[in-house]
């Protein structure tokens, strides 16, 4: 799908980021699972993936220093990422060849279905003695799903969760998953010809828009009840993902 970009189309985009940005200080989640959708209309859904590059490092590599866990995390859990960047490679090679109803689609059950993790959180609990052999699994898995997606965390969230790690730990340990695994991610989307100088630069403008939405969202975060604002957000993406769905099958 080509992009337009008309003053109405740049408007609709800068305040897409600036929501997505403000999701993201509410919650500390919600960058690529607001906006993807949002935008897959208007830009589609690959080129609104490319778009994230610039977001995805520099906000998970900010949340891996800040965490201080980065060698906890190496340590722990250094057997998801070689498979995650395999799971990644392969995702990836399916994302580049889908027609864009089909991958409209098909991000829109993704959509549903992460949210819908979110909004119903599974309570899962994995023995220690289960970890070495779990771990290489969950990272292959959320490598493939983070590939034709772009929505790499689902799986390794609910798997950090039922571990039971600190919150620290759980930030830092997701981050860096994000980190590595974007990398193949965004390398693949290169390679393809879907990211070139054109969304490298795009893409730094959405940073600063996400910038002035996460500052909002620190503000409003003080004032609403943030589990409130998560349903209501969690919701309204099962709406879009519906939609998304509809617009493929009707292409």
């Amino acid at each position: 799908m080509s992009f337009e970009p008309t003053f109405e189309t740049l408007l609709y985009v800068a305040l897409v980021y600036v929501l997505s940005g403000g999701v993201k200080g509410v919650l500390g989640i919600g960058l690529p699972l607001v906006s993807i959708p949002l935008l897959a209309g208007t830009m589609g859904p690959v080129t609104a993936m490319a778009y994230m590059v610039v977001p995805t490092f520099a906000v998970n590599l900010w949340q891996v220093i800040q965490s201080g866990y980065l060698m906890g995390a190496l340590k722990r859990f250094w057997s998801a990422y070689p498979l995650a960047i395999l799971g990644v490679a392969i995702g990836v090679s399916f994302l580049t060849r889908m027609d864009a109803a089909t991958l409209t689609a098909m991000v829109g059950v993704l959509v549903i279905f992460v949210s819908v993790s979110q909004l119903f959180p599974l309570r899962l609990s994995v023995p220690h003695g289960f970890e070495p052999w779990v771990t290489p699994i969950v990272g292959l898995c959320s490598g493939m799903l983070g590939g034709i997606s772009s929505f790499l965390g689902p799986f390794m969230v609910i798997y950090l969760v039922a571990l039971r790690i600190s919150k620290d730990e759980f930030v830092g340990a997701i981050a860096l998953f994000y980190l590595i695994a974007g990398i193949p991610f965004f390398g693949g989307l290169a390679v393809s010809g879907e990211l070139g100088v054109e969304e490298l630069i795009g893409s730094t403008a959405a940073s600063v828009m996400i910038l002035i939405g996460v500052v909002g969202g620190q503000w409003v975060r003080k004032k609403v009840s943030p589990e409130l604002f998560r349903k209501a957000v969690l919701i309204m993406l099962i709406l879009i993902g519906a939609n998304m769905i509809r617009k493929g099958f009707m292409v």
